[in-house]
């Protein structure tokens, strides 16, 4: 297919000459000769349709004001994206967020397509770097900040690791897979907690200024990162924090007591307010607008509406049977809540009612554990989903999840994953943190 199509773009990425009327040798171009410029809209139509969006959009788009009309119509990315699935996307299309705020169907379409390439062909489009035994236990979590370009880790260890995402790794295209035993951290903080480090968050993931960690020690503590990770605050919990999130100067905690604790920098250290949403340990939280949805160890999802100061909704049943939520995926398309047993269910996220069950990976025989979903990232077209057997899928977020590319990590048991930017990183009970980064973040690789 790709020396099929090299010609067709060699002949786009020409056009702009042939429009000034000279060939490469300098000769009057011929009129009556057939180009890409005078063909029928259906043959230019069908020619594009073998292309890659990203290509179609910043440069095909670009060659001359024909082509731009005719790739403005939105009705044709859509047709491209529906095309491309063989369920639903989107994955609820009756939301009324979608009256509000209509799909950019071309940002989706080279979205789907930029990252299907990447993943599809992870082993010459990424640098995978596995770095071990700088955290001498279970690395529970990880966080990407400012476009991808740091990371920081927390583990059983107790400690807090600061990576630059661009130094962790060589620069070099010898081997896909490296494993660094004597790599370090830009900074580490051996007595960061005294407990297990269960959870981090940003105050804002772009232009990161301050980190937040959630531990087993009753403690949830605010870090300057410009500082070197100094400790800024320490908030007191009273029970061992589990689960974290932040929306502007506000932290939030869930807790092994049930409790979800709400802090603020500028108030002090003690809880703004408290509320008590479930019958069983907060395992994860996730903010969307100016609402928290938490989910516990009973089994149940919760909705807090943190204006109004109020629930909005409690004891909303997750259909797990012996299995328990362990990780949350809020967009405006669609609620996602990962369990123990492999399944991802999905709830309205508009009025975070149940919906569907989707297996993505099925329970094996009884000898063997059960792969959890330990992660769940979606945005506008694409969905990565990890287990803690160390699987990685990629899929288009539609409904079912239409699965197109995965990897599998090189350690195993994984805790946690994030996304941002194009920079993919797990942590791993096996000490070890794991990165996918592209190669045109490296400026040697992507010459």
């Amino acid at each position: 297919m790709c020396e099929t199509l090299q010609p067709i773009k060699d002949q786009l990425l020409g056009i702009e000459n042939e429009i000034t009327g000279k060939n490469e040798n300098n000769e009057q171009y011929e009129s009556g000769k057939p180009t890409l410029l005078d063909m029928p809209v259906e043959i230019i139509l069908k020619i594009c349709s073998l292309l890659d969006a990203h290509f179609l959009k910043n440069t095909v788009s670009k060659v001359c004001q024909r082509f731009e009309n005719i790739l403005a119509d939105n009705h044709l990315w859509k047709y491209w994206v529906h095309s491309k699935i063989k369920g639903c996307f989107p994955t609820l299309p009756q939301l009324e967020i979608w009256e509000e705020e209509p799909i950019d169907w071309e940002e989706v379409c080279v979205e789907m397509d930029v990252e299907r390439m990447k993943w599809s062909d992870v082993k010459s489009t990424t640098r995978h770097i596995v770095v071990k035994d700088v955290h001498f236990a279970s690395v529970d979590t990880v966080l990407l900040v400012n476009n991808g370009e740091m990371c920081i880790s927390g583990g059983r260890d107790r400690g807090m690791a600061l990576w630059n995402v661009l130094e962790v790794g060589p620069h070099d295209q010898s081997d896909n897979i490296t494993t660094f035993t004597d790599t370090k951290p830009k900074l580490i903080r051996h007595d960061a907690h005294s407990g297990w480090v269960w959870d981090l968050a940003p105050d804002d993931i772009n232009s990161t200024t301050k980190i937040y960690s959630a531990s087993w020690d009753n403690t949830v503590k605010a870090w300057d990162l410009a500082a070197g990770l100094e400790c800024i605050q320490i908030f007191k919990c009273g029970m061992s924090a589990l689960s974290l999130v932040t929306i502007g100067n506000e932290i939030m905690t869930g807790l092994y007591s049930k409790k979800v604790l709400s802090f603020d920098l500028r108030a002090g250290s003690g809880p703004t307010y408290s509320y008590k949403p479930h019958k069983g340990p907060v395992l994860a939280l996730h903010a969307y607008n100016n609402l928290i949805a938490s989910v516990s160890e009973d089994k149940t999802l919760a909705i807090w509406d943190r204006v109004a100061g109020k629930l909005l909704h409690s004891d909303v049943r997750i259909p797990t049977d012996k299995a328990y939520p362990v990780c949350i995926s809020w967009s405006p398309a669609a609620l996602y809540i990962g369990d123990s047993k492999g399944c991802l269910h999905l709830f309205h996220p508009e009025t975070q009612s149940y919906l569907k069950t989707h297996e993505m990976w099925p329970e094996p025989p009884i000898i063997k554990p059960s792969s959890k979903i330990t992660g769940c990232y979606q945005s506008k077209g694409n969905m990565i989903v990890c287990s803690d057997r160390g699987d990685i899928k990629f899929l288009y977020n539609s409904y079912p999840p239409q699965e197109y590319a995965s990897v599998k990590s090189s350690t195993f048991d994984v805790t946690q994953l994030r996304y941002l930017n194009g920079v993919l990183v797990i942590g791993t009970c096996d000490s070890a943190l794991e990165f996918w980064v592209p190669n045109e973040r490296y400026s040697d690789l992507s010459s």
